[in-house]
């Protein structure tokens, strides 16, 4: 994974160090207030990574201005930058004008800035997209990726992609993924990680994430760093991040096109869906290196995605239903 200075082309680290004083402490006293609130580490890290972003285009947008002093127009124009140059989702646009909504809230509530004007909350979030077509990609064109990766001594991306078909993790939870279990070759599952409603689990694993891991830490060498993955070089490493695993994702898939010749949008979560679906019919790897005939039952494929309730499960595979009726009445059902 490659070192990147800006992410979601809004934030900037050299423009950050430039960036309001008096911003940047209202933000910090804003994020002292959700750790008093037991907020999670995770939501408060989104807050602060939002709102860095959003300084960022107040300092080169609106003259580095206090945020106490931003009119309604100044949200406006961010809202639309969001989404027209930054080509956000509503649903991650809505999110940055929300947490920028609650940290204004914050000032208001405070006496002593005597702030009463929180434009924010003058604008609109976007209206919710219809839900995105889920990609699913097979066994043979994961292995014709990882395959490509290794070639390429991408062996960190091969990694990745390959933790994420055995495990059909969630992306926050393959970031947690710490290096030492690798080093035990008799061991199939990872460090604990937390996923969501703050369950604690580990990842499960197989043998094309043994080949990429040891292939990646070999070249990877000696560090003080636990996470499996990280960014940068020399004295200049860091652990990796949700975001930076994203970016992987969106290498692996140009990378993809070039071997078929036809893009597939997929995404990480995209091979969660996918692990899930080939373990259930049967086209998985380790379903015919276990010597199976067919694949799991959903009560199982419950369980690998760690999921309370199956219904949920269910709605991470393909529907057969329309395959099942044609096969029982030798019929063709069409759109």
């Amino acid at each position: 994974m490659n070192k990147r200075n800006v992410y979601n082309n809004f934030f900037d680290s050299d423009v950050w160090d430039l960036v309001l004083n008096e911003n940047k402490e209202l933000l910090i006293d804003f994020l002292t207030e959700l750790r008093q609130e037991k907020k999670s580490k995770g939501t408060i890290y989104q807050y602060e990574k939002d709102i860095r972003g959003f300084l960022c285009f107040v300092y080169k947008k609106f003259s580095n201005k206090s945020i106490l002093e931003l009119s309604k127009k100044d949200f406006r124009k961010y809202s639309i930058f969001l989404t027209d140059d930054c080509n956000l989702s509503s649903a991650r646009h809505n999110r940055i004008l929300s947490a920028i909504r609650s940290w204004l809230n914050y000032c208001e509530n405070d006496d002593e800035l005597d702030y009463l004007n929180n434009a924010a909350r003058k604008v609109k979030g976007l209206p919710k997209e219809p839900v995105r077509e889920i990609y699913f990609l097979t066994d043979n064109q994961i292995e014709k990726l990882k395959n490509k990766l290794i070639e390429q001594k991408e062996f960190q991306k091969a990694a990745l992609l390959a933790i994420s078909y055995d495990s059909c993790a969630r992306r926050a939870e393959i970031a947690q993924v710490e290096k030492f279990s690798f080093y035990d070759e008799n061991r199939n599952n990872t460090n604990k990680v937390i996923g969501k409603r703050r369950k604690i689990f580990s990842l499960i694993y197989f043998d094309w994430t043994k080949e990429c891991v040891k292939l990646w830490l070999n070249e990877r060498g000696d560090d003080n760093i636990d996470s499996l993955w990280i960014i940068g070089s020399d004295d200049k490493v860091k652990k990796a991040d949700a975001e930076n695993i994203y970016n992987a994702f969106m290498y692996m898939r140009r990378l993809l096109a070039e071997i078929e010749g036809k893009e597939t949008p997929f995404n990480v979560h995209s091979l969660r869906h996918s692990g899930l679906q080939n373990l259930s019919d049967g086209s998985h790897y380790m379903i015919k290196r276990l010597g199976l005939d067919k694949g799991f039952p959903i009560e199982k494929l419950k369980l690998i995605a760690n999921h309370t309730d199956i219904s949920t499960t269910s709605g991470y595979i393909k529907d057969n239903s329309i395959d099942e009726l044609e096969g029982m009445f030798n019929i063709k059902i069409k759109d």
